[in-house]
């Protein structure tokens, strides 16, 4: 027999794994950009447009780390905006 709290339990799963693979996605995204701005910053040969990137995308990184200490969490994201 299916309950309702049973059916409830498993929306909320349901939500929170959908939520945990969207910051997933966005975090590959991150990833994705920092290393070679990363590279370029390692090897001294970063513009400083580039090292301002870099610690833009390392800032939104920290952002999406820090999601499920935002009240609310998972029913409410604010989600962080990537560097443009």
């Amino acid at each position: 027999m299916i309950t309702a709290e049973m059916k409830a339990e498993a929306d909320a799963a349901r939500h929170l794994a959908a939520v945990v693979a969207d910051t997933a996605s966005r975090r590959a995204a991150a990833d994705s950009s920092i290393a070679p701005l990363q590279d370029a910053v390692d090897l001294d040969e970063a513009t400083e447009a580039e090292a301002a990137l870099l610690k833009e995308w390392k800032r939104y990184r920290v952002a999406l780390n820090r999601l499920p200490e935002q009240p609310g969490y998972p029913n409410s994201i604010d989600w962080p905006a990537p560097p443009a």
